[in-house]
């Protein structure tokens, strides 16, 4: 009939997968392990450390100074955010229960 029916072909689609297998396993290389005790000197924080440590005493206090400054900025806009979203919130939820109040008793008492 055809070669489907022999023994053969389960030979050959298992030496292809065995091939491809073989070709797969071959151009992967190995990873590295992370290794946090390793020297990431190529790291932002790494070299942000290393550049603030290279710096005189005045310099040190003058980018904490600013570090501080800009630290509170983003607290300062945070905070304001999460008071406008409550203040929202609480305005939706005296504006429904003016709308359940007012206009959903009217519908009711026409009906």
């Amino acid at each position: 009939m055809s070669d489907r029916n022999s023994p053969n072909w389960e030979e050959k689609l298992e030496q292809k997968f065995k091939d491809l297998e073989a070709e797969i396993n071959g151009k992967t290389t190995p990873v590295r392990p992370f290794n946090p005790n390793e020297d990431g000197s190529n790291g932002v924080f790494t070299r942000a450390a290393n550049w603030y440590q290279g710096l005189e005493n005045p310099a040190k206090v003058g980018v904490a100074v600013v570090g501080v400054i800009v630290g509170l900025s983003i607290l300062n806009g945070i905070l304001k955010l999460v008071t406008s979203l409550i203040v929202v919130g609480i305005l939706g939820f005296i504006l429904y229960g003016l709308y359940r109040a007012l206009i959903q008793n009217k519908s009711n008492s026409e009906s």
